[in-house]
């Protein structure tokens, strides 16, 4: 399993909500959730990636 997936993983258990799972597509990471999906880097391009995603999250499950 790569790093990235690990991270995305312990993000989403952070953020209180259920991943259902993780797809690659391409250079990108489909995350599935019971609300539909967020498509996500594969190597993040900076340090704001993280954050980024973790609003997405957030506005996805609000």
């Amino acid at each position: 399993m790569r790093k990235v997936v690990r991270e995305y993983q312990q993000l989403c258990r952070a953020e209180g909500v259920d991943l259902l799972g993780i797809e690659p597509r391409g250079g990108h990471y489909a995350l599935h959730f019971e609300r539909g999906f967020l498509i996500a880097a594969s190597t993040p391009s900076d340090h704001r990636a993280r954050h980024n995603l973790r609003a997405l999250i957030r506005r996805l499950h609000a």
